[in-house]
């Protein structure tokens, strides 16, 4: 490995996130609004990663972890789950 190379995968790897918590996302893609819930690097690969939630057509709560470059942000609002809490 080239010495060049060890900063560059440390600076990809620290670089500030560009979403966070809370924020509504789609993947670039396509697909319905998701909510990220955490946002930051991970060991596995180099750059930022997001958990996001959504509810699938059947309500069923759905979560996955993306590369944050394929997100971005949408205008429209994550849907609400049909179910209400008492």
């Amino acid at each position: 490995m080239s010495g060049g190379l060890l900063p560059v995968r440390l600076a990809k790897r620290l670089a500030k996130p560009a979403y966070r918590a809370g924020d509504v996302l789609k993947l670039r893609s396509g697909g319905r609004p998701m909510t990220a819930t955490w946002s930051g690097p991970v060991l596995f690969a180099p750059g930022n990663w997001l958990i996001c939630q959504w509810f699938s057509d059947a309500g069923e709560l759905q979560q996955e972890m993306f590369a944050e470059e394929t997100l971005e942000r949408t205008d429209r609002a994550a849907p609400q789950s049909s179910t209400r809490e008492q």
